[in-house]
């Protein structure tokens, strides 16, 4: 009853691959990291990223865990280094205004990865928890007395959040895992 009636044509598109639309001949980049298959659109000439949610101007793209992805937070890093070198001049996200200091953007969205990735292994140093543990007891910008009063949605975000970034440390040998639900703990303590 809700579902559509007929689809647009589409024309898929990879890495690569290039985009005519109004005037301008874009690029399709690979950037996997929000989404596994997320793709942004580079016209360079212009030096014109169309960033989708790749790179976002004031607040910071969801990056949460895949199903078959072992570390979104990392193809995310690794995305951002890619893009970096295209110095861009404008981007245009998926989100909000765009974005003038791409190069700026980009080391300011790395930088709170950094500190997240901190946070969480000062989270593990009380001992093993869960990853809504964790998340839990991250510091979100986000109006609410404590992580119970969360919007449901919000703590979706946020235990993705927390997910992703466990899996990038577990993946570098900083944090393992064991038990069913999985509890974390930082590599070598007892």
């Amino acid at each position: 009853r809700y579902s559509p009636t007929s689809y647009p044509a589409m024309t898929p598109v990879d890495d690569g691959d290039a985009v005519e639309a109004g005037g301008y001949r874009f690029r399709a980049l690979h950037t996997p990291g929000h989404t596994p298959g997320h793709l942004c659109l580079w016209e360079g000439d212009r030096r014109l990223l169309v960033s989708g949610d790749h790179i976002l101007g004031d607040i910071t793209p969801n990056i949460t865990s895949w199903s078959g992805v072992r570390d979104s937070l990392g193809d995310y890093l690794a995305s951002l280094a890619a893009t970096a070198k295209l110095d861009a001049t404008l981007a245009l996200p998926g989100h909000r205004r765009p974005i003038r200091d791409v190069a700026g953007r980009i080391a300011e969205l790395v930088e709170h990865h950094e500190r997240r990735l901190a946070e969480v292994e000062e989270i593990l140093a009380d001992g093993p928890q869960t990853v809504c543990e964790v998340a839990a007891r991250m510091s979100w910008d986000i109006v609410a007395r404590d992580f119970a009063a969360f919007p449901v949605a919000q703590k979706w975000f946020a235990c993705g959040e927390a997910s992703s970034h466990l899996d990038h440390l577990e993946v570098q040998g900083r944090v393992v895992s064991s038990g069913d639900p999985p509890h974390f703990s930082l590599a070598g303590a007892r």
